[in-house]
């Protein structure tokens, strides 16, 4: 998984194994000011656990969240997240 101060580009799977690590690097870019890019396009599987991830992070109003694959938007419809994960 890697991050700079603005970017977050995981890839694989992001389930409830990565977690951790997945929620460490959103910290990580999180801690600075102003937007941050969360890029998923080479995210290969989610899990309710990365989704919730996801969603506590855009409740602070500052994610940008690139590369959403048709798939990954339908399971966070299916958890009866009617929003989009980016702001």
């Amino acid at each position: 998984m890697e991050a700079d101060s603005k970017l977050c580009t995981p890839s694989g799977e992001l389930t409830i194994f990565e977690a951790a690590e997945f929620k460490e690097s959103l910290l990580a870019v999180l801690a600075n000011d102003g937007l941050v890019c969360l890029d998923l396009s080479r995210v290969t599987r989610v899990d309710t656990a990365a989704i919730q991830l996801m969603w506590a992070a855009r409740k602070l109003g500052r994610l940008l969240v690139t590369g959403i694959t048709p798939e990954l938007q339908a399971q966070v419809i299916r958890l009866g997240f009617s929003e989009p994960l980016s702001e």
